[in-house]
């Protein structure tokens, strides 16, 4: 079950889709996420391997203990979670479609915190898909990290982008059974 603040941000960028598969990013308005607003995440794809912070939420910089703005997001994932997470990028990008991951985020002193993490893709300015706004929700509080630095996170599982519509396929009508006198 997500976060009530992933649901916000979903349901947001489902807002502001109007007839469009991905809102602009001229669509989004931060004002309108305040609730939220701390971490939240803009990512701009520069290639397959480097999809880099534009915007990183004041939270979300405290529990990394740094600025994220111009780092790689890829940077905070290791080996084979690396590569999952580029995957699941670029999946949002290519499918027009919000998907999730759940990661422990570990400090160097070895406390641990479970985080969501959201993401929902939008349109650049020119119609390229090619921009993430995303969310960073530690599901318990990060306040025992003190100001110790979340140095690795480790992936425990993610959900891909379902459609372009971010909705189920419907389900087919049952057959209808046929009248005893048609056999």
């Amino acid at each position: 079950m997500m976060h009530a603040h992933s649901r916000t941000l979903v349901s947001y960028w489902d807002a502001r889709r109007r007839d469009d598969a991905v809102p602009a990013r001229a669509d989004i308005s931060a004002s309108e996420l305040k609730e939220i607003l701390g971490n939240l995440f803009m990512l701009q794809r520069h290639d397959s391997s480097h999809h880099v912070f534009r915007l990183a939420g004041t939270r979300l910089c405290e529990i990394q203990n740094r600025e994220l703005r111009e780092q790689n997001f890829l940077s905070l994932w290791r080996g084979y979670d690396r590569a999952q997470m580029k995957l699941l990028l670029e999946s949002v990008l290519a499918n027009r479609a919000p998907a999730n991951a759940y990661a422990i985020a570990e400090t160097l002193g070895g406390d641990k915190i479970e985080v969501e993490l959201v993401f929902t893709p939008l349109a650049s300015k020119g119609g390229d898909v090619d921009r993430v706004l995303g969310l960073y929700q530690p599901l318990q509080s990060p306040d025992r990290f003190g100001r110790r630095p979340v140095i690795r996170h480790d992936l425990t599982r993610m959900t891909l982008p379902v459609t372009k519509n971010w909705a189920l396929p419907a389900t087919p009508p049952p057959p209808v059974p046929k009248a005893a006198n048609d056999i």
